[in-house]
């Protein structure tokens, strides 16, 4: 029997729906379905009934929750626990590609002349990984655009932005105050690979609405305005995750107001997280408490 097996069957526990549990944890519904049979298999009984409509735990589910649950808090507890007795406690702090070049300069380097005594270690990851990064304690905290799946609990909103959409300043669309999402329709796509979860999202938008729109390729961010400069393809970015460069043949061109309000997940949301019913220790809040403070003085 294995820690993820055991964190798995928690939140099938809780969400009682397949699909809905392998979105929070960050896997495939087979690879969810399969970690659970192979543990009911080793305890030797069915822990769910499996329905069209979800999953009902069985009554050995129902007994084996509490002791699970304990298991999996007292882990995090005991990882914890040993970080603080090394007395080298070094702070793991996670964000999605691109955040460090989003927020000012200083963000980090601030920290460490506030607090001297303090280490941290960042690293940046795919959106789409920072979940695992925190559940198998890779990161302590760490910096995660929304939305946020129920596993992970928000401590504070660090900033929202208005994706935008980005050019070659030639393209007729740049010339547009604004863009709606139907005068994308027959545009070929460069989409950003760091933003796969938003790409994912408005490219469903747009299918909905009728618009066709092909994506032509992906590209990473050293690359993307390259390729954009000199083409007829269109882009979606974060224009914060580009506001130190200076590339006078690109346009930003935002989306319609009634757009942002019709489609709030053009709003872009960066959240602080850590894993839900894990108390933050010493090191961790400390962070925790600069990011607020550092948001409040920039309002």
């Amino acid at each position: 029997m294995e820690l993820r097996q055991i964190q798995y069957f928690i939140q099938l526990y809780k969400d009682l729906n397949i699909t809905k549990a392998s979105k929070n944890l960050y896997i495939s519904q087979q690879g969810l379905s399969k970690s659970v049979s192979r543990l009911e298999e080793e305890l030797g009984f069915s822990l769910f009934d499996r329905r069209t409509s979800g999953v009902v735990p069985t009554k050995e589910a129902d007994a084996l929750f509490s002791h699970f649950n304990k298991i999996s808090n007292s882990y995090h507890e005991l990882l914890l626990a040993i970080d603080n007795i090394r007395q080298n406690r070094v702070l793991k702090i996670a964000a999605y590609h691109g955040f460090a070049l989003s927020c000012s300069k200083d963000l980090l380097s601030g920290y460490r002349t506030f607090y001297p005594q303090s280490k941290i270690r960042y690293q940046e990851k795919n959106n789409s990984d920072i979940p695992s990064q925190l559940f198998y304690q890779q990161a302590d905290i760490a910096f995660m655009r929304a939305p946020i799946p129920a596993a992970l609990s928000s401590l504070h909103l660090f900033h929202k932005e208005p994706v935008h959409l980005v050019m070659d300043r030639r393209n007729p669309l740049a010339s547009r105050p604004a863009i709606h999402l139907h005068d994308l329709h027959n545009q070929k796509l460069l989409l950003l690979d760091n933003m796969e979860d938003f790409n994912t999202t408005i490219l469903k938008q747009t299918s909905k609405k009728g618009i066709a729109c092909q994506v032509h390729d992906t590209a990473d961010m050293n690359e993307f305005l390259h390729i954009l400069h000199g083409s007829s393809l269109i882009g979606f970015v974060s224009r914060r995750m580009y506001q130190y460069h200076n590339f006078q043949e690109i346009a930003f061109v935002p989306f319609a107001s009634s757009e942002y309000e019709q489609y709030p997940e053009l709003m872009m949301e960066t959240h602080l997280v850590i894993p839900a019913d894990i108390t933050p220790d010493e090191a961790a809040q400390q962070f925790i408490d600069y990011i607020i403070q550092r948001t409040l003085l920039n309002h």
